[in-house]
């Protein structure tokens, strides 16, 4: 089944739209630093509309193949700030080192874990390609789906305020522990009880009750310019 297909049964939309402020926070946040970083995004979950972004500013670690949110953050965020004023929880960002253009495997294992424990249709997963390691900004769109039981990954059309914005073209992307296997290899390990740490985020459940798994990978904007 592809893409396509797997998009009309199971109801992810083919594009997301952002607000310019949106948008315009993500280029003047992680758009400007060097990978890794990352934050949150939320919205309408019938539309699918991305009306809020919150910038991780101080994960609890990161390495430049690695992004450890901050959950206790985060998660005060979406209960506390997003979820009286009805604003759902609609995915996470993050950037990504040059030439990773696409949500690695630790993304995908991540994602299936917060699809199941959420019980939601779908889960944003956007990465970014920061100016400050490529001289411009990027942002590669990305729904995860429950297919099956396994996590597919869709690749989305990106709205800004009524205008399309281009996409870079995407190419499989290489797990990094298999690229660089001396400290990545390393990072792996010291990242395998990252979900236990953020279960709280993912849905307030015991640590016991989750599986660790890896998890890597999570210019100059104006709002004006997608009015």
């Amino acid at each position: 089944m592809n893409n396509q297909q797997v998009v009309k049964q199971l109801g992810v939309s083919k594009q997301v739209r952002m607000t310019p402020q949106v948008y315009a926070a993500i280029c003047e946040t992680i758009g400007t630093r060097h990978a890794e970083t990352g934050g949150i995004l939320g919205g309408n979950r019938e539309s699918g509309e991305v009306t809020h972004f919150f910038f991780d500013e101080s994960p609890n670690h990161k390495t430049s193949i690695m992004y450890e949110p901050n959950t206790a953050r985060l998660n005060d965020v979406k209960r506390n700030q997003w979820k009286p004023q009805g604003i759902a929880y609609l995915g996470s960002i993050h950037s990504h080192p040059p030439a990773y253009l696409r949500p690695s495997l630790g993304d995908e294992t991540s994602a299936k874990v917060i699809l199941e424990v959420l019980e939601i249709p779908y889960l944003l997963v956007p990465i970014v390609t920061t100016a400050a390691d490529t001289g411009s900004f990027s942002l590669s769109t990305f729904a995860a789906v429950l297919d099956g039981g396994k996590v597919r990954i869709i690749e989305q059309e990106l709205v800004v305020g009524g205008t399309l914005i281009p996409q870079p073209v995407h190419t499989s992307t290489p797990d990094t522990a298999a690229a660089a296997p001396g400290q990545a290899t390393e990072e792996y390990l010291a990242l395998l009880m990252e979900l236990s740490m953020t279960a709280m985020w993912y849905g307030g459940l015991s640590a016991t009750r989750m599986r660790p798994v890896k998890r890597r990978r999570m210019g100059e904007c104006r709002e004006d310019d997608y009015d």
